[in-house]
């Protein structure tokens, strides 16, 4: 089995970079698209009836789709019975309008529930910049009993975090990428010192454009970064690196 991957990988590297980075793509369309429909599959025998909009649909459900090979695009509807949730869908369509507008940009979902907390997060990698894709997320999560968007600083506090301390955790990460990139030989220090590697990750805060998600009763944090570099360090992320743990409940 290790000659046989090893022979995979010997000639995936022999093959031009545009051949490969078309291979990487289509992998990570696939696992997009897989996350989409075990999503979709989990939730299939859902009790909210009592505060959906329509009674025979899931809780949340894909009200655009398209399952294109290369560039699907997959939007949520949340289907409550509130005006603020409608606000909400509005927001998403908005949101989600400039990428559907375009043949070169993935446009995926996932939500999770969690006791009366419905966390929905929308995922974005745009191939119309002419240098490299760009990351982007954004987050929902709902108060299922008052259906009403629970603010950050509220989902903070239930998780006794503050944003100082999720600063602290980033940073560890963001520490850590760079260890295993010199590691891996993509960055020498003396040529690209951790201030260099945040300046190629586009990094001025580390806070900054930072969206909360919980996830199997965990907070997470995802903070879209570039990750492309005259190093290759492409090759090093993958889409967990954008997920970040913050706090970390514990399981019965």
């Amino acid at each position: 089995m290790n000659r046989f991957i090893k022979g995979i990988k010997k000639k995936f590297y022999r093959l031009d970079e545009k051949t490969q980075k078309s291979i990487i793509l289509l992998g990570a369309v696939i696992l997009m698209t897989l996350i989409v429909l075990l999503s979709s599959l989990e939730r299939s025998s859902d009790n909210f009836k009592n505060i959906k909009r329509d009674k025979n649909n899931y809780l949340v459900y894909s009200k655009v789709e398209k399952a294109d090979k290369t560039y699907p695009k997959y939007v949520p509807d949340i289907n409550i019975k509130s005006n603020t949730i409608d606000q909400v869908n509005a927001d998403i369509d908005n949101y989600v309008a400039n990428y559907l507008n375009t043949d070169k940009a993935l446009v995926t979902y996932e939500y999770s529930i969690n006791g009366i907390i419905l966390s929905v997060v929308i995922k974005v990698m745009d191939y119309q910049k002419e240098y490299a894709p760009e990351i982007d997320f954004k987050t929902y999560n709902i108060n299922l009993d008052t259906k009403e968007v629970i603010s950050d600083q509220s989902l903070l506090e239930l998780f006794q975090i503050d944003e100082v301390k999720v600063g602290s955790i980033l940073e560890a990460y963001f520490k850590n990428y760079y260890a295993e990139l010199v590691k891996e030989k993509y960055y020498e220090p003396s040529e690209c010192d951790y201030q260099c590697f945040l300046g190629y990750r586009g990094i001025n805060n580390y806070t900054d454009n930072v969206h909360y998600y919980v996830k199997e009763g965990n907070l997470i944090a995802y903070k879209p970064f570039v990750f492309y570099s005259i190093f290759n360090d492409e090759e090093y992320f993958k889409a967990e690196h954008f997920e970040f743990l913050l706090v970390e409940t514990e399981k019965n």
